[in-house]
């Protein structure tokens, strides 16, 4: 892969994931998403503030944008192409060049990364998250755990998984946790909001 492609293949990926769906849309109703909710651009604060069929329809969006970057990424340079893109494409909805840096927490974007690369780890991920949340109803514990999960899949039960694509998914993991260490010091304390409630 020669270094043109790779910064193409990046700079693809951060600009698809720059993309701010959710902002987009609460655009349309009038509303500002990063002053209202939990104030991040994502599709649970999406839920909170314009209510389900928006937030269903910013969901697809971020996560179609994570499988489209990692797909150009792939077109441009291969495994390497990939595995650039779809780390560019999560920095890009966390820090979004539309948003002056501002972004989402990564999850949805990371779903179509990883949907490209191996559909085995978005059903793990599934799975996990939806157990969690059914127990738990904390949409942040249930997203931290399926990454989690979707991890230790990519590093000991997929087979054959170039290593550059495992070491994408362990960094897109870091990002994720990085992005939501705020939840995880309410979750320390009890204090994180339950899906449903305001509180």
């Amino acid at each position: 892969m020669t270094a043109l492609a790779a910064l193409a293949a990046a700079l693809v990926g951060y600009l698809l994931g720059s993309v701010p769906s959710a902002a987009l849309a609460a655009r349309l109703r009038g509303k500002d998403i990063l002053r209202e909710g939990s104030g991040n651009p994502g599709a649970t604060n999406a839920l909170r503030v314009l209510g389900p069929l928006p937030a269903v329809l910013v969901l697809a969006a971020d996560v179609a944008k994570g499988l489209l970057a990692a797909y150009v990424g792939w077109r441009l340079g291969g495994i390497w192409g990939t595995a650039l893109a779809g780390l560019a494409a999560g920095l890009g909805h966390a820090y979004s060049i539309f948003l002056r840096g501002r972004g989402g927490k990564v999850v949805a974007v990371s779903l179509g990364v990883l949907a490209f690369w191996d559909l085995r780890l978005v059903l793990v991920a599934l799975v996990a998250f939806a157990v969690v949340l059914a127990v738990s109803r904390i949409v942040s514990l249930s997203s931290l755990v399926a990454a989690l999960a979707a991890a230790g899949w990519a590093l000991i039960g997929v087979e054959p998984m170039a290593w550059q694509l495992r070491a994408a998914v362990v960094c897109l993991v870091a990002l994720l946790f990085w992005r939501h260490r705020g939840n995880i010091e309410r979750l320390r304390h009890g204090e994180e909001r339950r899906l449903g409630r305001s509180g």
